[in-house]
């Protein structure tokens, strides 16, 4: 299965995403961590926002394309996929009961599947995007706990 300019599936999970943390934000169970060095916060915001973007469009890969491999891949991305934003929700809805594991699991999460997204589409700008995304968000995650 290839997609050529863009992933609609991959622009529906990241809108998923996007309406949890919206939901977050109202309920008032959101809460904005910042690093106290600007350079962590920049980094985090361009791996953050990069893996977005690569999830949905297929820059830099050969001719602007990517997609699985097999049937086997697209059947684990949609499994995956909806089991990690059902546990994305969940996690939202506990964080205010919980306490430190919840922080780690609600940071965690985006970044499996933004990983797992790189390496079942082989969309290596998105793995990369994924990592910087993911050191930097537990960077910030640790400073502020």
């Amino acid at each position: 299965m290839d997609f050529n300019w863009i992933n609609v599936g991959n622009l529906v999970v990241i809108m998923c995403l996007i309406a949890i943390n919206v939901i977050a934000v109202r309920k008032k169970v959101s809460e904005s961590f910042c690093s106290k060095y600007p350079v962590i916060n920049i980094f985090e915001q361009i791996g953050r926002y990069g893996s977005m973007a690569f999830m949905i469009f297929p820059a830099f890969t050969k001719g602007w394309k990517f997609g699985f491999m097999s049937v086997m891949e697209m059947l684990i991305w949609m499994c995956s996929t909806v089991l990690l934003l059902a546990i994305y929700g969940l996690l939202w809805i506990k964080k205010s009961s919980g306490g430190v594991g919840i922080l780690y699991g609600l940071a965690i999460v985006p970044v499996i599947l933004f990983l797992l997204n790189g390496i079942l589409l082989r969309h290596v700008a998105l793995v990369a995007a994924s990592l910087i995304f993911g050191v930097f968000h537990f960077t910030i995650i640790k400073e502020n706990v």
